[in-house]
């Protein structure tokens, strides 16, 4: 009996250090996690011994030990088949094999509201720049990207309780069909017509939505800018388990791959640009065959669009920097300019001003002094102001406006309502930030102050 435990004992001691032992040949290559793994610290640094050599060593052995990725697989199949769950906090584990993107589950469940004047701003900030790409001789199509569990709440868990209150994107698409923006065409709820359509629109064990998904976005989108393009109606595709999820990376980095439309077209777009791949900051594409030319401000959701996008226009470009670069327009002409975000990031268009001229006026309407947080910066050769107004007055604001006086000259730059979060140190939403970008040479002798006109002044 003593001889089998030792033989037990032995063997249980072999099967945990074999992962460890034969980590040099078939260690850990490459993250399923799409992250950088840690690389083998170094014992002797600037001439003495590595302080941090035995943590940053347990870092490495973790990111590289052999069959880290079938360990990792066997934990959470196990405890997505008896629990529902896994050890992965950015992975909802649902029904039917279906996966969802945690991030979305405060929308799911009413959690994270915009305030009606969060909601207003947003209305504003679009209406803004639709009239400078418009004044640009453009066309601006505004889109949001549903979550995938707006679309299809079936598989969510049960224990996950849909708020019956209106969602941010359901509230931004009343404020945007009641008033604001209302002049302008924008499909910028893409629900209804991705549930229009007969198959599945979304990846089950992805957090985007797949290709069919994407060709719908890509039809409506340019039905909306007044695009004629190719609809790929009579086009053929099949099925294929070819998607490597990027929920799957996270939990499951050894299952089997999901399922993809892939459609039986050529393409005839190039990149002008050094690609790498579709999460690249900057894109841009040629293709002789097309027409037109496009700037799309965009999130990983137009990963799936880019090909359509680049095979429809002559030149196209694909940004995904923040904020956004919309002066280009000044020197480059756009026929069509897209803003597509996904909807949990809605939040994130009141946390950064996209960079363009602001509109200037020799008068606004009954403007009102107001105390004001004001700072400056230079950047790309324009002066950007922003800051915050007092509570008070933040409150029954509508339109911000910077008061721009040289003596008997005065004039009125409208300002972005938005709290510049990165710059002003604070990770949240307030409803009292302005920001406003103006060329240098307007505001050189210029002094600069900050009025606003009240809510039930600006009504229209």
């Amino acid at each position: 009996m003593k001889k089998l435990s030792v033989v037990y004992i032995a063997a249980v001691l072999s099967l945990c250090t074999l992962p460890l032992l034969l980590t040099p040949i078939w260690g850990e290559k490459n993250s399923a996690e799409k992250r950088d793994l840690a690389e083998f610290p170094v014992l002797i640094e600037d001439g003495a011994v590595n302080p941090a050599f035995s943590e940053e060593l347990d870092g490495w052995i973790t990111d590289h030990f052999a069959f880290r990725s079938e360990l990792i697989t066997a934990n959470n199949l196990l405890k997505a088949k008896l629990f529902h769950s896994s050890d992965e906090d950015q992975v909802i584990v649902g029904k039917n094999g279906w996966l969802y993107f945690a991030e979305t589950a405060a929308d799911y469940l009413g959690q994270n509201p915009l305030s009606e004047a969060d909601i207003r701003h947003l209305t504003t900030t679009l209406d803004l720049m639709e009239a400078y790409v418009s004044r640009h001789g453009g066309r601006l199509v505004f889109a949001v990207a549903p979550n995938k569990n707006t679309l299809y709440p079936e598989n969510m868990p049960v224990y996950y309780r849909q708020t019956a209150e209106e969602t941010n994107l359901d509230r931004l698409t009343h404020q945007l069909t009641g008033g604001g923006c209302a002049s302008w065409p924008m499909p910028w709820n893409l629900k209804k017509a991705l549930k229009n359509v007969r198959e599945q629109t979304y990846h089950a064990r992805d957090s985007h939505w797949n290709n069919i998904g994407a060709l719908q976005a890509y039809n409506t989108l340019l039905d909306t800018a007044e695009t004629p393009h190719e609809t790929y109606a009579e086009t053929n595709w099949e099925w294929q388990r070819t998607w490597e999820g990027d929920l799957d990376a996270m939990i499951f980095p050894k299952l089997v791959r999901d399922w993809q439309a892939v459609f039986h077209t050529e393409w005839t777009y190039q990149y002008t640009s050094s690609f790498h791949s579709e999460e690249d900051l900057l894109i841009t594409t040629e293709n002789k065959r097309g027409s037109g030319s496009l700037l799309i401000f965009r999130d990983s959701f137009s990963n799936a669009l880019l090909p359509l996008l680049a095979q429809c226009y002559e030149t196209a470009k694909f940004s995904r920097a923040v904020p956004y670069a919309l002066y280009e327009l000044e020197n480059t002409p756009y026929d069509t300019v897209i803003l597509e975000i996904a909807e949990r990031n809605l939040r994130n268009l009141l946390m950064s001003a996209p960079i363009m001229p602001a509109p200037l006026t020799e008068k606004a309407e009954a403007p009102l002094e107001t105390d004001a947080v004001l700072k400056t910066r230079t950047v790309n050769g324009y002066r950007h102001y922003y800051g915050y107004l007092e509570e008070a007055d933040a409150e029954n604001a509508r339109r911000i406006y910077l008061r721009l006086s040289n003596g008997a000259d005065v004039r009125y730059a409208e300002a972005f309502p938005i709290y510049e979060s990165a710059l002003l140190n604070s990770e949240e939403v307030q409803s009292s930030g302005f920001s406003a970008y103006l060329p240098a040479d307007q505001t050189d002798g210029y002094q600069v102050s900050v009025v606003i006109q009240p809510e039930k002044q600006a009504d229209r």
